[in-house]
């Protein structure tokens, strides 16, 4: 848990902070979302069917932003699977309970795109880094992209790990939070 830590201090002294500290953006933040592009250290966990392939639809923040409460589907087979993470704040950083622990921040790029980043601690204590960009249309332009894979370097992520989500989705796109 400590080497977690040291990264995401390390990514917040890179810039890479938390959106939720401005409560005027508690507006642009909830609401409807969907992932382009998820990027992890371990591919085999984004990969179709995997349970870090997720296909987000929504975001609320509770007072003050404190509490965040993420919705998105997994698809196990032909099914997709409705989640609802609840991520709690400390500091600058959210913790919250998938697939082990997962430790998150989130970036708002403008108020269309946002990107996220967090560590995933796996009942065997594998870590797994991973990036993704969530979006309110389907396609990102050239300067959105380029952030998202800035923040996908200073993960220590492999390029080639970058995984477009949107082409596989087909998870029913709207949902009642």
């Amino acid at each position: 848990m400590m080497r977690v830590i040291i990264l995401l201090l390390t990514l917040h002294v890179l810039g890479v902070s938390s959106v939720m500290g401005n409560k005027s953006l508690k507006k642009k933040i909830e609401g409807p979302w969907q992932t382009i592009y998820l990027a992890a250290s371990t591919m085999e966990k984004i990969n179709e069917g995997s349970p870090l392939r997720t296909y987000f639809r929504h975001i609320l923040c509770g007072r003050r932003c404190n509490q965040v409460y993420l919705y998105f589907f997994i698809k196990k087979g032909t099914k997709c699977q409705l989640y609802k993470v609840i991520g709690r704040k400390k500091q600058e950083v959210y913790y919250a309970q998938y697939e082990g622990s997962i430790a998150f921040m989130l970036k708002m790029v403008n108020e269309k795109i946002l990107l996220f980043h967090y560590f995933n601690k796996n009942r065997r204590n594998d870590v797994t880094r991973v990036a993704g960009v969530l979006a309110k249309g389907k396609q990102l332009n050239k300067e959105e992209m380029t952030e998202f894979m800035n923040l996908v370097e200073e993960m220590g992520i492999e390029e080639e790990n970058v995984q477009r989500i949107m082409d596989t989705d087909n998870c029913p796109s709207k949902i009642k939070p």
